[in-house]
């Protein structure tokens, strides 16, 4: 089952949340991340939060109409949007896309990154979309689908990577190795229709950007 998570980051245009939306099996909007739905017309299955960020009338609209609503306090340990991750794996789900989840707040953006994590340590597919990136997260093999010169950067997220192997990128490696503070895996150029990136110990994140 695949479960969309909305956030209060960068809000995207409308195609942008149809693409992502249309074949989910549930959504969750994260506190100000239902002014997203209300904006463009669609329907969550749940609203969690402290709402200190979501218009009070956009609220009041999705209880009039029947939408589950968790709320938080303000003062917790987690966040809005760890929350929803959580919910979503406890039930059963198997892929998570994490939509405004980027955006100035660098902390959150951080904060999601490491949620990735989460999910791989639960063999949960994850990714943190927006309009110009694809961020994912493997500790054996993934297959990127991207367009044929756009950027794909590997960074190691454990402090070593070892038996990186990658197919259909202008920079090839074959058993690299990659350490925190040494990032020569930025912006990689991809040449072919499908790339893979393949590790043998270690956890990489992956970039996928079109800009």
């Amino acid at each position: 089952m695949k479960g969309v998570v909305i956030s209060s980051g960068k809000i995207a245009s409308k195609s942008f949340y149809d693409e992502y939306i249309k074949d989910a099996d549930f959504i969750i909007c994260c506190d100000g991340g239902a002014n997203v739905a209300y904006k463009y017309g669609f329907v969550p299955n749940l609203i969690i939060g402290d709402f200190d960020s979501v218009d009070k009338e956009v609220l009041e609209f999705f209880k009039i109409n029947g939408i589950q609503i968790m709320e938080f306090p303000c003062e917790k340990d987690k966040t809005d949007t760890q929350i929803a991750i959580e919910y979503l794996a406890e039930n059963g789900f198997d892929e998570v896309v994490m939509l405004s989840c980027t955006g100035q707040r660098l902390d959150h953006v951080l904060a999601n990154i490491s949620l990735l994590y989460y999910l791989l340590e639960r063999n949960i597919k994850g990714a943190i979309v927006d309009e110009n990136n694809i961020i994912m997260m493997t500790r054996n093999k993934i297959k990127i689908h991207g367009k044929k010169g756009h950027l794909l950067s590997l960074l190691p997220y454990t402090q070593t990577v070892r038996g990186i192997c990658t197919k259909g990128l202008y920079y090839s490696l074959e058993d690299g190795v990659m350490e925190f503070g040494n990032p020569y895996g930025v912006s990689n150029v991809i040449i072919e229709d499908e790339a893979i990136v393949e590790v043998k110990d270690g956890v990489l994140l992956v970039i996928l950007s079109s800009d």
